[in-house]
């Protein structure tokens, strides 16, 4: 698997361009929607919300893709889909924002829209059944 520090400058670049940039992830914190090696597209982030899914880097320089669960000012609540621990993040740590995926074995690109993905969205906020994920999906 490619270390994401090998590319972020392209995603910068990508960014200052306007353009997407997609790559394939490691791990599992945002199971089940999303595997290892599945592939995200990101965008600059223009205006996020609570739900939407965001790139971000830790301050330990790690790089993480997780789900808003709250704002306030400019502290973000983050979330796995797969987790029930909360991280609060700073603005200037978020890089980008989620607009779409492609699962690894499949052709088909889904974007973050549609009636499926917002019923998905809502129901991951819940967390009884994030906690159901965390043990179904080990």
């Amino acid at each position: 698997m490619i270390k994401v520090n090998s590319f972020y400058p392209l995603i910068l670049e990508a960014f200052k361009e306007n353009k997407t940039f997609s790559f394939p992830i490691n791990g599992s914190s945002m199971r089940p929607m999303l595997k290892s090696l599945d592939i995200v597209t990101i965008k600059k982030i223009d205006e996020l919300k609570k739900g939407d899914i965001v790139f971000f880097k830790r301050l330990d320089n790690s790089f993480v893709l997780h789900r808003i669960r709250n704002i306030k000012n400019d502290k973000y609540f983050i979330v796995g889909d797969h987790q029930t621990k909360i991280e609060l993040v700073n603005k200037d740590q978020l890089i980008g924002k989620v607009i779409g995926y492609k699962k690894k074995d499949k052709d088909k690109i889904y974007n973050l829209k549609g009636v499926r993905y917002k019923f998905y969205k809502l129901l991951v906020r819940i967390k009884f059944i994030r906690f159901i994920f965390s043990h179904i999906y080990k």
